[in-house]
């Protein structure tokens, strides 16, 4: 008995459908996430996720960022990693960085020369991933803080949970020093650190955002 087997293009390792389908596929995919985003965040002038939306499309671009905090001036440069409900995440030499809205004068792209993107990009883009959220939005989503941010957006306290049991650097200002520690948790508008100084594993630290001019994750 002569059996025949028909031969489908594959498009991609991860799919057998033809071509065609699996290119319309990837539309549909695109567009339910794009109307996901959309439906949970209507536009509205006060609205700060919308500054979010906006500061998303710098994002893995070189920038120059100007910080205002009581009284005082700064200017970075680096990677915009990330941009939150409330918060921006970029990479400076060498270190993990996170600023409130509240502090920022202005962000700017610039020409990258003098420094290099070493933080590993965990970029969402994977046909994978794609099909999880089509079929499994709810749960898919629950389970990342970096999904979370990008379909709803997330407070700098939720966003800082990922570096519990990391050493943190917390500028202050009042008076100007630096606070160093492992960072233990976090609650609506407080830091909870186990100072480094402290050979008390017991004692713990809080330290309100309104006090912190800037947080740093230190290398590990």
């Amino acid at each position: 008995m002569n059996t025949t087997y028909q031969t489908i293009g594959i498009s991609s390792p991860t799919t057998a459908l033809p071509e065609k389908q699996f290119v319309e596929l990837k539309a549909c995919i695109a567009e339910a996430n794009h109307i996901l985003r959309s439906l949970g965040n209507p536009s509205q002038p006060t609205n700060p996720r919308q500054l979010e939306l906006k500061l998303t499309s710098l994002k893995d671009q070189y920038v120059r960022i100007q910080t205002s905090f009581r009284g005082g001036f700064r200017a970075y440069e680096g990677f915009l990693l990330q941009a939150g409900r409330n918060y921006i995440q970029f990479w400076s030499k060498g270190r993990l960085r996170y600023v409130t809205f509240d502090q920022l004068i202005s962000i700017s792209s610039e020409p990258c020369e003098s420094e290099l993107l070493q933080e590993p990009r965990h970029v969402c883009r994977s046909e994978e991933l794609n099909c999880e959220l089509l079929y499994a939005f709810t749960e898919t989503v629950s389970g990342s803080v970096k999904l979370l941010n990008r379909f709803y957006g997330i407070p700098l306290s939720m966003a800082l949970l990922q570096h519990a049991g990391q050493q943190v650097v917390l500028q202050l200002t009042e008076p100007k020093r630096k606070k160093i520690g492992c960072l233990v948790k976090t609650t609506e508008d407080k830091v909870i650190i186990q100072p480094s100084s402290r050979h008390d594993k017991h004692w713990l630290e809080s330290i309100a955002f309104a006090d912190i001019e800037i947080i740093s994750i230190s290398k590990q």
